[in-house]
């Protein structure tokens, strides 16, 4: 392998490990809260659908099958 070749690797290496360090994370949390006061969270998502479904059936996990579970917040936090 020629210097120019290994230099050109070098760098496009360098830039990748740069763009993949300086790129923002982002990850979906929501919260799900009962009637009764019993609740559910997830994190960590890549999206908000299974983040509100994983909170709402922890919530509901944990409550009477009277009551019903609301999300209540959402957010994508990086």
């Amino acid at each position: 392998m020629t210097s120019t070749v290994r230099a050109w690797l070098s760098g496009l290496a360098f830039a990748a490990a740069i763009i993949g360090a300086t790129s923002p994370a982002f990850a979906w949390g929501c919260i799900a809260v009962s009637e009764e006061g019993t609740y559910g969270y997830s994190y960590n998502f890549d999206s908000q659908g299974p983040a509100m479904t994983r909170a709402l059936n922890e919530c509901a996990n944990r409550t009477t099958e009277d009551s019903v579970c609301e999300i209540t917040e959402c957010d994508e936090d990086d």
